[in-house]
C-alpha cells in the first residue's frame, strides 16, 4: 500500500512556477509513468490543469477528482492490462498454431536431424510438446476470462471516458446547451449531466462484468401459456433531462386495467350551475313501488 500511495503521489507531480504578485501560479500536473517503464499515463494530468482553470466550486472539482479521475484511470490501467495478456496471447496462439504442425511432420519422419554430430530429434520433441501447451493454456485463458469481450469493452469504455471529458471541458456535443431550455451553457449548469453520464458509463460496466438482468417470463392475462420477455433491467437510472416514463412501461396490464376502472367509477358528472340529488319516479308506480304516508 505504501509503494502504491507513493506511486500515486508521484503521479500528480506538482511543478509551482513562479508568483506574479500576490496570485500565485496555477499548478502543472506532470504525468506519471507506471510500473512499466515505457507506459505513461497523461489523461489525469491532462484533466487536472484544465479543470483548475474552469469556474467550478471546490465541491465540483473535488468530486471530478475523486470519481471522474479515478474512474478513467482504472479503465486506462486495466485496458492496458488486459491489451498485454489479449495481444501475447494470440500472437502464442497464432505462432504456435503454425509451429506445432512443422514440428510434428519433422518428428514423425523416418529420417535423423543431426547438426554437427548432435542429434536433435529429443529437442524437436519437447519443444513441440511445450509450444502445444502453450497454445492450450493461453487458448483456454483466453476463453476462461473472455480477455477479448473485456478488451473490446474496456477500451471502448475508456474512448467514451475521454469523449465525455473533452466534451464537458469545452462545452461542446451534448453540453453546449442541449440540455437546457434557455442562457449560455456553463460548466456549472452542465455539472449535473456530466456526472450523470459518468455514472451511466461505469454502471454499464459493472452489468456487463459483474451483473446480467435476466429476462423473466411472464404469463399473458388471457390464461393461455405464451410468454414474453419482461423489459430489461438496467443498474442505472434514466438521464435527468427524461422523465420517469420506464415506471409505467413495467406496470402489468391487468393493473393498468383495474386502475382505469377504478378512476372511472369515482368520476362525477357535474351541471353548469350546481349540483342536485335526483330522484326518479316511474310514470306508472305499482303498489310495490308507491307507499302510503304514515
Amino acid at each position: 500500500m505504501s509503494t502504491r500511495r507513493q506511486s500515486m503521489t508521484t503521479t500528480t507531480t506538482e511543478i509551482v512556477k513562479k508568483e506574479k504578485g500576490n496570485q500565485a501560479a496555477p499548478i502543472v500536473y506532470e504525468p506519471y509513468r507506471s510500473w512499466v517503464c515505457c507506459t505513461r499515463y497523461k489523461d489525469r494530468s491532462s484533466f487536472q490543469n484544465i479543470l483548475q482553470e474552469l469556474e467550478l466550486s471546490d465541491v465540483q472539482k473535488q468530486i471530478i477528482k475523486t470519481r471522474y479521475l479515478n474512474i478513467l484511470e482504472n479503465f486506462q490501467r486495466r485496458s492496458r492490462n488486459y491489451s498485454y495478456v489479449f495481444f501475447g496471447g494470440h500472437f502464442i496462439i497464432t505462432v504456435g498454431s503454425l509451429f506445432v504442425p512443422a514440428l510434428l511432420s519433422i518428428q514423425n519422419s523416418d529420417k535423423s536431424f543431426t547438426y554437427n554430430g548432435n542429434d536433435f530429434t529429443v529437442q524437436i520433441y519437447w519443444a513441440t510438446f511445450v509450444i502445444s501447451l502453450l497454445v492450450t493454456i493461453f487458448n483456454g485463458i483466453l476463453t476462461l476470462f473472455k480477455i477479448d469481450k473485456k478488451y473490446y469493452f474496456l477500451n471502448t469504455s475508456l474512448e467514451r471516458l475521454r469523449s465525455e471529458g473533452w466534451q464537458y471541458f469545452s462545452l461542446t456535443g451534448r453540453y453546449s446547451g442541449h440540455f437546457i431550455k434557455s442562457g449560455k451553457p456553463s460548466h456549472a449548469n452542465q455539472f449535473i449531466y456530466f456526472t450523470h453520464y459518468i455514472e451511466k458509463i461505469k454502471m454499464k460496466q459493472v452489468e456487463e462484468e459483474y451483473y446480467k438482468a435476466e429476462e423473466k417470463t411472464a404469463q399473458t392475462p388471457s390464461g393461455n401459456h405464451m410468454s414474453h420477455p419482461a423489459p430489461e433491467q438496467e443498474l442505472y437510472p434514466p438521464s435527468p433531462d427524461q422523465p420517469l416514463t420506464t415506471m409505467t412501461q413495467n406496470i402489468p396490464e391487468p393493473v393498468k386495467e383495474a386502475v382505469s376502472a377504478l378512476i372511472k367509477s369515482h368520476t362525477t358528472v357535474e351541471t353548469p350551475e350546481r349540483e342536485e340529488n335526483i330522484i326518479v319516479i316511474p310514470e306508472n308506480p305499482t303498489p310495490f313501488d308507491v307507499r302510503p304516508p304514515e
